[in-house]
This record gives structure tokens, C-alpha cells and sequence, in this order.
């Protein structure tokens, strides 16, 4: 997911101005669903449980690792959390994870300072990266509203966006809107009403293209007609395949097979949509998420999205693993 402030600054500033005041008062939910909400019935988090009929990941102790059978994850201070479908609610408190996660600072203080140096320029240190935190924020927020659209507007589930009959345009702009967001959270007691994230990853069908998804889908709408206009579509970019995104585990709670067990969920998920393959993109200077993806079999697809104005992001690895293959080696290793 690529993260611009500066290239969508108006956009989100304007709509998440709209949205966060739509939030206080309930208006940015769907029509459908608005009226549930003036009933006082709040959408807050799915439980994957209630889902485990059609997904074998809670019921193979393999592929669920740190989970229980019933999706719940345990602290040894008696603390749970839950593995669950993010609802329209849970959205504002899964961007902040999502923004805290990957970081937006865009000034440091140079460690060669000094003391007295540090001091002068430390308030306005905070205030610039403080803003930028604040646009991350907007923009993630009104991604992933846009993203989850359709989902938001019908009951949350694990279903496969319905394609049938419709044109590749249709397609891609369906498959834009149908995010399926997962979390491992848990209700937040007391006032301050919401729930606390520690981990979090997404699936979406995204054209084979090995284009980096923008945060916001409009603007990838727009790359890839620029993108076909001068002639650097690849062939297959008309195969909408299960596309995996925004990995983020709380670093408190690394190192316990958390992030490996999302990863096979989201594979149950994309097999029970009736897709034979996976795909993602990872970068090889974050080493934790490389080494991750290559020991759960992905591999190199050999392919990079590279107009001329992808700049760095061309050099950002595209990978893809099988999953019918993976599941005949399972059964044979059994």
C-alpha cells in the first residue's frame, strides 16, 4: 500500500474532514445501515469463528498456530484477543494501527545535535511529523473506507465478490471495493469506547499487473489508464487474482507465529474463493516480511511494475505462491 500525502493532501484532507464529523454523528455509514445504528446497534468486530463452516484454518492446528480453535489468541497476563473481520466501526482504530505500524515520521534529529540543538528544534520536530501522522491517518481512513465500500453497505463475511456477467472495467471496480479486512483484537472497556489492534492483514482481488496498490483505489484507476494509454500494460493484466496487503503485527507481539498465521488464513480465504494462487508484494530491506513470505513458499514472480515514473517502487519484489501445489505438499507431508 503506498502512502502519499502530499500527491492526494486536498482529496483527503477534504473527505476525511467530512468523514470524521460523519463518524461523530453516524452519517458516513451506508444508507442500509444507518438505521441500525440509530437502533444502537454499533458494527463493531466479526469473530472468524462465526465463519468456520467454510475455512479449514481454525480446525488444522498446522495452519493456525497461536490461535485458538475458536480464533482467540492468549496473553500470559490473561489478556485475549480475537481474530476477526473488521467492521465499520473498528475502521478509525485499525488506521491508527495501520499508520503506527509502518511509521510516517518525516523528520529526525540528526544524532551529531547537540543537547541544546535537540532542544530548539524538538517542538517543531513533533509538530511536522504530528501533521504528517494526521494526514496518514485521513488517508489510510478513507482507503479503507473506499476499499471495503460494498462490504460495509451488506452483512460482513468471508464471500467472494460476485463477478459473474460483468466486464473487466466492472470487474476491477467491484474488486476495489470488496476488501476483506482482518484483525486480532479486542473490545476496549471503559469510556473511551473502541477496540485495541495488535495485528491486522488484507485480501482483495487486484489485476496481475505487479502494480504497488495507492492507498486510495481511485488513484490506481487513473496509473493504470496512463499506464495503457502509453503502452506499458503487461498481458495478463486481465487475471483478478487474491492479493495480499498491509501485514502489520504490533512489535510487542512479534515473534510468536502471529503474522505467519494471518498469512494462512488469508490463503484459507482465497481457496474458498476458488483462486489457485496468492500474491503479494514485499520489500527486500524489510527482512522480517521477506524471510516470512519466502518460508511459506512464495516465490518471485520475475515481474515488476516499472513506468518510467515508478521511480524506487520498481524495485519493490512481486511474489506469488500456489496454492494448490502447496496443499497436495501438505497432504503429502502428512
Amino acid at each position: 500500500m503506498k502512502i502519499h500525502p502530499v500527491a492526494v493532501l486536498m482529496v483527503t484532507l477534504a473527505a476525511s474532514f467530512s468523514q470524521v464529523e460523519g463518524f461523530a454523528s453516524g452519517n458516513h455509514f451506508g444508507s442500509s445501515r444507518y438505521s441500525a445504528l440509530q437502533s444502537s446497534l454499533v458494527l463493531r468486530l466479526v469473530p472468524i469463528s462465526n465463519f468456520r463452516d467454510q475455512l479449514t484454518f481454525l480446525s488444522d492446528p498446522d495452519s493456525r498456530l497461536c490461535f485458538s480453535e475458536t480464533g482467540k489468541f492468549s496473553r500470559e497476563d490473561g489478556h485475549e484477543f480475537e481474530l476477526c473481520l473488521a467492521e465499520e466501526a473498528d475502521l478509525p482504530d485499525v488506521s491508527k494501527f495501520i499508520v503506527e505500524s509502518f511509521g510516517v515520521d518525516v523528520v529526525t534529529i540528526s544524532q551529531d545535535s547537540t543537547s541544546l540543538e535537540r532542544l530548539i528544534m524538538k517542538p517543531a520536530v513533533e509538530l511536522v511529523n504530528g501533521y504528517s501522522g494526521l494526514i496518514a491517518f485521513a488517508e489510510v481512513l478513507a482507503g479503507l473506507r473506499q476499499r471495503m465500500e460494498l462490504r460495509l453497505q451488506s452483512t460482513m463475511d468471508t464471500s467472494a465478490p460476485n463477478l459473474d456477467g460483468l466486464s473487466r472495467e466492472e470487474k476491477i471496480q467491484i474488486s476495489s471495493k470488496t476488501s476483506l479486512v482482518l484483525v486480532l483484537a479486542r473490545m476496549r472497556n471503559g469510556e473511551h469506547s473502541g477496540i485495541d489492534v495488535i495485528a491486522s492483514v488484507e485480501l482483495r482481488l487486484e489485476p496481475c499487473d505487479a502494480k504497488i496498490p495507492f492507498s486510495l483505489p481511485w488513484l490506481d484507476l487513473i496509473e493504470r489508464h496512463i499506464a495503457s494509454q502509453v503502452g506499458l500494460t503487461p498481458k495478463n493484466e486481465h487475471d483478478l487474482m487474491p492479493y495480499l496487503s498491509s501485514l502489520c503485527v504490533d512489535e510487542r507481539y512479534r515473534g510468536q507465529k502471529i503474522g505467519r498465521a494471518l498469512v494462512r488464513c488469508v490463503e484459507d480465504i482465497a481457496t474458498h474463493w476458488s483462486f489457485s494462487r496468492l500474491y503479494l508484494h514485499v520489500d527486500s530491506d524489510n527482512i522480517a516480511a521477506y524471510e516470512l513470505y519466502k518460508s511459506e513458499r512464495y516465490t518471485d514472480v520475475g515481474r515488476r511494475w516499472n513506468p518510467f515514473w515508478a521511480g524506487s517502487a520498481a524495485k519493490i519484489g512481486y511474489f506469488v505462491k500456489n496454492l494448490d501445489d502447496f496443499a497436495k505438499a501438505a497432504k503429502m507431508e502428512r
